[in-house]
């Protein structure tokens, strides 16, 4: 009985160690068992437990995903300011197109109105004609007015009794001296204290009179320009310069008088 127990040992156990003999030399591995034991080969399980992390990561990619996919707000913002930007710029391109467009409108109504064609007048009757021509009386009254100016100016010049005794033939009943109508008595008192003032006059015309005549009112006016001098020994006075004389020289009576006189001193010697 034992050597039949020992032979049974024996080939037990040559088999277990021609098994283990077999799987070391091969690269085959068992397949673990049903019972859930962890396989003999642990190090080469590990890559089936990498995929886990796998089905964590995609729920994560699809949200990354439709979020790339929806819209941003902040473009949708920045377009809906730039279509707003747009439509005022618009806006107020239309306001200024308007603005010149009526300012283009009232310039050309001014404008037209300033060219329009003004209608010409009806011709003058042959009476008005006849009246624009010029009056043949004033060659006339040139002619004496300025005979009886200068002749007035050159009476200026002469001693004073002289002056002051040819005085009242240059003159009407009446004249209008340096603005004030007085009678000729009182001019004669104004100019014999003048000659009085200045007993030492000279009185000397710069080339002709200017003279315009005027047939309403039967009137020439006559302006001189002339050099005087003004001297009073007795006082040490003197007075040098140039003046212009304004008469006005009336033809209503026929013979020509001087209804109007005034002086203004254009210059001084010295000053």
């Amino acid at each position: 009985m034992r050597p039949v127990l020992f032979l049974t040992l024996l080939l037990s156990s040559a088999c277990a160690a021609g098994g283990a003999l077999a799987q070391q030399g091969s690269n085959w591995i068992d397949p673990p068992a049903k019972s859930g034991a962890a396989p003999a080969g642990g190090e080469r399980a590990k890559p089936a437990a990498k995929s886990a992390p796998r089905f964590e990561v995609e729920p994560e990619a699809r949200t990354r995903s439709r979020r790339a996919a929806a819209p941003s707000p902040a473009p949708a913002r920045r377009d809906m300011h730039r279509q707003d930007r747009t439509r005022a710029a618009e806006m107020r391109r239309a306001r200024r197109a308007a603005i010149h467009e009526r300012a283009r409108e009232e310039r050309y109504g001014h404008t037209a109105r300033i060219h329009r064609p003004t209608p010409l007048p009806p011709p003058p009757p042959a009476a008005s004609l006849a009246r624009a021509e010029p009056d043949p009386r004033f060659s006339d009254w040139a002619v004496a007015a300025r005979r009886l100016s200068l002749g007035y100016l050159d009476s200026v010049s002469a001693p004073n009794g002289v002056m002051l005794s040819a005085a009242p033939r240059f003159y009407g009943s009446t004249v209008r001296f340096h603005g004030r109508v007085m009678t000729t008595n009182a001019l004669l008192a104004e100019k014999q204290r003048f000659a009085q003032r200045w007993p030492e006059r000279r009185y000397e015309p710069h080339g002709e009179p200017r003279i315009a005549c005027d047939g309403a009112s039967a009137t020439c006016l006559v302006r001189i320009v002339h050099d005087f001098t003004a001297a009073s020994p007795a006082r040490g006075a003197r007075s040098q310069g140039v003046a212009e004389l304004t008469l006005t020289v009336s033809f209503a009576g026929g013979a020509p008088v001087i209804v109007s006189e005034a002086s203004r001193v254009l210059s001084r010697a010295g000053a």
